[in-house]
């Protein structure tokens, strides 16, 4: 039973973005959800949620990457903001997937501890 329910709580927080947003108190689903986990199990789904998060970082990464380049049609300054802009969004991304992949490593540590 308790691997299902972390299986959906898990299912609740990739499905449904706005539910992780977070309450009054300033609780989210997946903030819950982070506290809640105790056993191997709940931390490889989080391990493997956190991980689903770099990768979607990774790829608005990319997306960004490809985008740049385009702007070489247009004024010079223009070219030059929309380029920078792409290349902040990027280094953002990056520095989110790496933080992501850490808190996989780390629940996958606590997986194995337990």
């Amino acid at each position: 039973m308790n691997r299902i329910a972390t299986a959906l709580l898990i299912a609740a927080i990739g499905l449904a973005p706005g539910i992780v947003s977070a309450d009054e108190e300033g609780h989210s689903l997946e903030q819950v959800v982070v506290e809640m986990a105790h056993t191997p199990q709940q931390h490889a789904a989080l391990a493997e949620h956190y991980r689903a998060k770099a990768n979607e970082a990774r790829a608005e990464m990319r997306r960004h990457e490809k985008m740049g380049p385009a702007y070489g049609r247009g004024k010079a300054t223009e070219r030059r903001r929309m380029k920078k802009h792409c290349e902040n969004i990027e280094a953002q991304q990056a520095a989110l997937a790496k933080e992501y992949e850490a808190l996989a490593k780390l629940h996958e540590a606590e997986r194995k501890a337990e």
